[in-house]
């Protein structure tokens, strides 16, 4: 046992003398030792690991935090997109307002005689011969049941109900509508009224017509006078055609109005003839 220790002894004292002498030798001549190389392969490897975990959770938080700025920056985005949203549709309620302000005051030059209320279409009953409109203004502003209703373009209906702030307008296809009219070029007294079989189609009906009336497709329907204004245009004339009991005859007849396009009318809620 003691020969065993003495070697231990002698072999650790060896070693250390080795390594006293390699380092000496490496701060003499400025080169790296044997033992400074072992200890570098084992260390330099670990260094390198650690660096590229520390770049790789450095790129990670980095992600992150871009990411949490694209987020925030895509939030302002919407917001501003929003508000020129309502901007935009702010500025086209102001053209469409100034539109029908515009149109309104032509009438109102071109027919002194027509007291006018200005209203908004709320909805649009859109069915044949059942066709309609709600506007928002009723008889607080003066509207009352029979009022024409108008556009820049011609005759869109009459008042058939009303209640405080709104009222419904039936349109001249509806099948309720009956008006005395006449034909423009030969100013030929004629009635119209809404269809049942014509409505579908968007159409309205001159009736009792003379088989061999002078009437032709393209010509303009005016109102009469009576409960109406007289000469607004009503619409045109698209076909000319027989009864079925082949006693008279019929004209179909197009609106000039597009109900489907309308966002304001006219209710013309007083108006004096001249002789």
């Amino acid at each position: 046992m003691r020969w065993v220790q003495s070697k231990l002894v002698w072999f650790a004292a060896v070693l250390a003398a080795v390594c006293l002498l390699l380092a000496l030798s490496s701060a003499v001549t400025g080169k790296p030792t044997f033992v400074r190389n072992i200890t570098g392969a084992v260390v330099t490897p670990l260094q390198n690991g650690v660096a590229a975990a520390g770049d790789w959770f450095s790129d990670l938080f980095g992600y992150f935090y871009r990411f949490d700025a694209l987020e925030r920056e895509n939030e302002e985005l919407k917001r501003k997109i929003q508000e020129y949203e309502k901007l935009e549709i702010s500025y086209n309620a102001a053209i469409k307002e100034n539109s029908a302000l515009r149109e309104a005051a032509g009438i109102k030059a071109k027919h002194a005689d027509f007291e006018m209320e200005l209203c908004t279409v709320v909805s649009l009953t859109d069915n044949g011969f059942q066709s309609a409109l709600t506007l928002n203004k009723g008889s607080v502003s003066g509207i009352e049941v029979g009022d024409c209703v108008i556009t820049g373009d011609g005759m869109v209906g009459f008042v058939d109900q009303v209640s405080l702030n709104s009222c419904v307008v039936k349109t001249v296809i509806h099948v309720d509508f009956n008006a005395s009219a006449a034909l423009s070029r030969t100013r030929e007294v004629v009635v119209t009224n809404g269809s049942f079989e014509l409505a579908s189609d968007g159409l309205l009906k001159v009736s009792y017509l003379e088989n061999d009336a002078d009437v032709r497709p393209g010509d303009v329907i005016l109102t009469n006078g009576g409960a109406y204004p007289p000469d607004l245009i009503i619409g045109r004339v698209v076909a000319f055609c027989q009864e079925s009991h082949g006693i008279s005859s019929y004209a179909s007849v197009e609106p000039v109005v597009d109900f489907s396009g309308l966002s304001t009318v006219l209710v013309i809620k007083d108006f004096h003839v001249e002789n």
